[in-house]
């Protein structure tokens, strides 16, 4: 069943980073079979942890490295480091969650607020509204939340009656504080926090004193300097719908068509937090043309892991510009944007894992260097990815004229 999994998922996992273009030829030498890898040794990766196990060998598919992780909620498949490195953040919010709602303290906040513990203890609440009452202030926020709310109406993943019943606002505070993303896919963590959000606003300050007494377990991980230190206040103190409003003003102000933004702002692949992430980290690259480029390929995307791998390149991106400002413009190569730098070269700045030289990263990278050439670039063409690569990835793409540079930082 191991196998099977990581087969079935090898071709989405490349999802984010090839074109769905026309079929090519299989090459029938010079490729290698991916390697595998052991959990314990992989830089940043906790292979056992409270509520979950990381099976060995993790497998990859010429890009990524493919989890399946054994977690006490249910088993889960991830794709990529640094999803990975997400999901044991929100694993250890669960854990923590899931500890704080059968504890005595918590139960006596429940019953102090006039609510009955066996409700928030098992199945989730279905009709908060019968039980919430007295919950909104901050009539100017109010109104603002109202107002893109209609205007962004089936939109957002926020459910417009918890939203004016308090319970969305709840939720955000609790997942800024925990680290996690409020909007995660992580269904499971989705639905406790969403449980215990309700609780919290039915309960007031009482109960939501006992959630906050939870120790945060990680960062909502944004990695770029430029865009860090607002997002966690953004993500806590505006809804998804505000989040939307403002990310659709910050594509304008970029000059990129209104159409490509909104079905970037609509695809429901990408979070809120991803997209807000994504637009800051774009918006942060100001003298870097054609950034409707990025905007495009990331609208195109329809799965979360691809939409994640995206999120990540924004933010090494603008971090590197932050730091080099060596970027002059985003193009197309291969169907996917790389970026121009100002001696005239062309450079990609990729969270790649693992590359080695399978039949779809040889057919990808020859696509990828072949429109290098035909734009005409002469200045140097090298790719920067956060992981490793290996000795017939490094050749192969010396042949095509192109230098790879490993465990990149910006």
């Amino acid at each position: 069943m191991h196998k099977k999994v990581l087969k079935a998922l090898s071709a989405a996992a490349i999802a984010a980073l090839c074109a769905t273009g026309a079929a090519i030829p299989a090459f029938a030498q010079n490729v290698e079979r991916p390697p595998s890898f052991d959990p314990a040794r992989i830089a940043g990766i906790k292979a056992v942890g409270e509520n979950y196990r990381i099976a060995n060998p993790v497998g990859s598919d010429g890009f990524m490295r493919l989890y399946v992780v054994k977690a006490q909620a249910g088993d889960i498949t991830v794709i990529g480091d640094a999803l990975m490195r997400t999901r044991m953040v929100e694993l250890g919010a669960l854990a923590e969650l899931n500890r704080i709602s059968a504890s005595d303290s918590f139960n006596k906040s429940l019953v102090d607020a006039g609510l009955s513990p066996i409700r928030y203890a098992g199945e989730l609440i279905t009709n908060p509204g019968q039980t919430i009452s007295n919950t909104l202030s901050g009539i100017g926020s109010l109104f603002g939340q109202v107002g893109s709310g209609m205007n962004n109406m089936g939109k957002t993943p926020d459910d417009p009656m918890q939203s004016l019943l308090g319970v969305t606002k709840k939720r955000r505070e609790l997942a800024v504080h925990l680290g996690v993303d409020p909007y995660t896919d992580y269904e499971h963590l989705a639905a406790k926090m969403t449980q215990l959000s309700e609780a919290a606003a039915a309960g007031g300050l009482v109960v939501t004193g006992a959630l906050m007494a939870i120790p945060g377990v990680g960062g909502i991980i944004v990695t770029n300097t430029a865009t860090s230190s607002n997002i966690s206040k953004l993500t806590r103190d505006l809804t998804a719908a505000q989040l939307m409003d403002l990310n659709r003003k910050k594509i304008a102000d970029m000059g990129i068509d209104a159409a490509t933004g909104e079905t970037l702002l609509t695809n429901r692949a990408f979070t809120p937090l991803d997209v807000t992430v994504i637009v800051a980290s774009l918006e942060s690259m100001s003298a870097v043309q054609n950034r409707g480029t990025f905007i495009a390929r990331a609208s195109s995307v329809n799965r979360h892991d691809a939409a994640y791998f995206m999120r990540k390149q924004a933010e090494l991106l603008s971090d590197y510009y932050a730091k080099t400002g060596a970027l002059t413009a985003f193009v197309t190569l291969g169907g996917y944007p790389f970026n121009v730098t100002r001696q005239g070269g062309v450079i990609g700045v990729l969270p790649i894992d693992a590359l080695s030289w399978t039949d779809n990263t040889a057919r990808s990278m020859k696509e990828i260097a072949s429109a290098a050439r035909a734009h005409g670039y002469a200045g140097r063409a090298e790719m920067r990815i956060t992981g490793q690569s290996t000795a017939l990835a490094k050749q192969q793409l010396k042949d095509l004229g192109w230098t790879i540079t490993d465990n990149f930082k910006p």
